[in-house]
């Protein structure tokens, strides 16, 4: 890989980085994984590296991950509540690393409270209305004061000097924006007992928070940006919160460059408005506003390259402080030995060192990849992609009837030959072309491999047995469209009923149990950047193989709000060309087949299915299922039932 010529110009530099503590530490996660959980090494080797590309800021993002009021881990040793702690010598040692790490490496930290997400969110999603959700605010306060006490009596002796404010972990989003009573409470019950404490604690410190901003990749409308920034402004105006670092959200392909402008420069207007409250408040004009610059990827690259990186740095960069990003595991050169390590880390590293001492990106010549493909089961395509040199991942585009969408990312590990991926998102007689580029950390791109086939009129050969096993996604009974995890034929002859919402199924020939993404992400399908027709469908069809009864069609998907995944608005179930029925977003939540079936969805992270039933009994053979699309980013998809 060789340099070319290009013209200078100034970037935009990172003041510092996260570290997410409970992704690091836990044994039970290393052994599942097979690596190891971070020492007193692993926080030397970050902070190390902080300091030699010019970072001074580390946050942990969690002092404890708290379950509930039984069971806590904590990543510090606590005494006050040595009773419900149920982390391990490992977690239990992490600030105390982060801590060491810093002092020894000259690096400012901010300590972080505590995080209970499941019940953080649940509460938001209800507006703080019910008391449960009231007493939740409460009690996290109590419990925020308590640990802030803690962290302070046992690390201030040693590292004043590094403890430069304390961060917020819960975390706020455009998309459930607090007005009215609901904003009152969470300033009222959490915020303002909270924040008061917490400068009298460190009376020169920052209180830290990172909203994330999720933008649909449009641009906001003047209410959307009025909105947040009331909301905003009646934080600062009554509670002692002073710094706002928003997400930017882009590593989640949740917004781009294109629309982070608007947002920040609306932000900053509102900073200077609050600063300008709280003088004649009488009170510090001190407020400031931040970037959280994701530097990671879900597009499948997992680290975000520099081009990119720096692009949505530099739109913001006129309106905020400094920019501190998540997170130090998509950055930081760390060996997949260790728990969150990548092994092209090093590789990313690299390019950032390089292109802020340039002070631009420098283009680099990048190999075209060799890539072979095959078409297995008639509709899934297999490419295989051979490293040609220093490339740390491919952009894969597809182009159907004119429609160029770039598929994903996909992460070429070091040191790995051959790196393989499939589309299964297929059109039966569709003449499809694809590009592969090779691209490098820099965010330099190869000339793209290019081909161009023409699938099969007719793909499926039908389904005749009903209690046939599919589990491979898009195999016998799949003829097109989207995939799914699973495809489920119940036994009709006994055990279903329905009557509008309500469904008995006690017996069916295969039914995979929900279990959490979280915890098994390989019972989900994902699909990203779906292609959708001329009438805005996702497409999806079941070829039964002969006419059969049908009595109800439904379909499993996740929605975990906490992540940005989001549910289909609706489904249109159609058979032999033929309306079947239509579910509508809230469809039925997580389902129970042996017991009646009744609700919505769920704002907690779960399966949500959408059912069709007939208004009249219906035979037939080619199912066709349309999904309109709430956002195009991802899907995550696991089950199709036909009963």
């Amino acid at each position: 890989m060789r340099d070319m010529d290009v013209q200078g110009q100034s970037l935009p530099r990172l003041s510092g980085m996260f570290i997410r503590t409970d992704l690091v530490a836990s044994p039970e996660d290393a052994q599942k994984q097979r690596r190891q959980p971070w020492g007193k090494t692993q926080y030397q080797s970050i902070s190390a590296s902080l300091a030699q590309a010019n970072m001074s800021v580390l946050i942990p993002q969690i002092s404890v991950s708290y379950i509930d009021a039984q069971r806590q881990i904590f990543y510090y040793p606590t005494r006050r509540f040595q009773a419900t702690d149920q982390s391990s010598v490992t977690e239990r040692s992490q600030l105390s690393y982060a801590l060491q790490s810093a002092k020894d490496n000259n690096i400012d930290v901010y300590l972080p409270l505590q995080l209970s997400e499941s019940s953080w969110f649940q509460a938001l999603y209800d507006h703080f209305e019910s008391p449960e959700s009231q007493a939740f605010l409460k009690q996290s306060a109590s419990f925020s004061i308590q640990i802030a006490d803690e962290m302070i009596q046992l690390y201030g002796p040693s590292y004043a000097a590094q403890i430069k404010g304390f961060y917020l972990p819960f975390e706020v989003d455009n998309a459930n924006l607090y007005e009215g009573e609901a904003l009152e409470r969470w300033i009222k019950y959490y915020l303002q007992p909270v924040t008061a404490h917490l400068r009298e604690l460190l009376p020169k410190g920052r209180i830290v928070t990172s909203p994330l901003l999720y933008t649909n990749l449009v641009q906001p409308t003047r209410n959307d940006v009025a909105q947040w920034n009331s909301m905003w402004r009646s934080v600062f105006d009554q509670t002692e919160l002073d710094t706002l670092m928003p997400q930017d959200g882009a590593g989640w392909e949740s917004s781009s460059a294109d629309q982070l402008g608007t947002w920040y420069r609306s932000m900053s207007d509102m900073i200077a408005v609050s600063n300008s409250d709280r003088k004649l408040q009488g009170r510090a004009t001190n407020v400031e506003l931040w970037n959280n610059p994701e530097s990671y990827s879900m597009s499948g690259s997992k680290s975000m390259d520099m081009t990119r990186l720096m692009k949505n740095m530099e739109v913001v960069d006129p309106y905020v402080k400094r920019q501190i990003s998540f997170s130090a595991h998509s950055l930081m050169p760390m060996s997949e030995t260790f728990l969150a390590g990548q092994t092209n880390n090093e590789a990313y590293y690299r390019a950032y060192v390089e292109s802020q001492q340039l002070g631009y990106i420098p283009k680099k010549i990048v190999t075209k990849p060799a890539v072979n493909y095959t078409i297995v089961n008639h509709n899934n395509i297999v490419f295989d992609i051979t490293r040609t040199g220093e490339e740390t991942g491919y952009a894969i585009y597809r182009t159907i009837d004119g429609k160029r969408i770039k598929i994903k990312d996909v992460y070429a590990e070091e040191g790995k030959v051959t790196t393989s991926f499939t589309d299964n998102q297929v059109i039966p007689g569709a003449s499809i072309q694809y590009e592969i580029m090779a691209f490098d950390a820099f965010g330099n791109r190869s000339t793209p491999y290019t081909c161009a086939l023409t699938l099969p009129p007719t793909i499926a050969d039908g389904v005749s047995d009903y209690k046939i096993n599919t589990p491979s996604i898009n195999m016998r009974a799949l003829s097109t469209g989207l995939p799914v995890e699973t495809l489920t034929f119940a036994d009709q002859s006994e055990g279903f009923s329905y009557e509008g919402d309500r469904v008995v199924a006690t017996r069916l020939t295969q039914h995979r149990a929900y279990v959490p993404w979280t915890e098994k992400r390989d019972d989900y399908t994902i699909q990203q950047q779906i292609y959708t027709d001329a009438q805005g469908f996702a497409h999806l069809r079941l070829d039964l193989g002969k006419p059969q009864s049908i009595q109800a069609i439904g379909m499993s998907f996740l929605q975990d709000r906490n992540a940005s995944i989001r549910i289909p608005a609706s489904i249109q179930y159609e058979v032999d060309g033929h309306i079947y029925a239509t579910a509508k977003q809230p469809s039925l939540a997580q389902i129970d087949f042996t017991q009646p079936v009744i609700g919505d969805n769920t704002y907690q992270a779960g399966e949500n299915w959408y059912w069709g039933f007939p208004s009249a009994k219906t035979q037939g053979q080619i199912i066709d299922i349309k999904i309109k699309l709430e956002y195009n980013s991802y899907l995550f998809m696991r089950e199709l039932i036909v009963l």
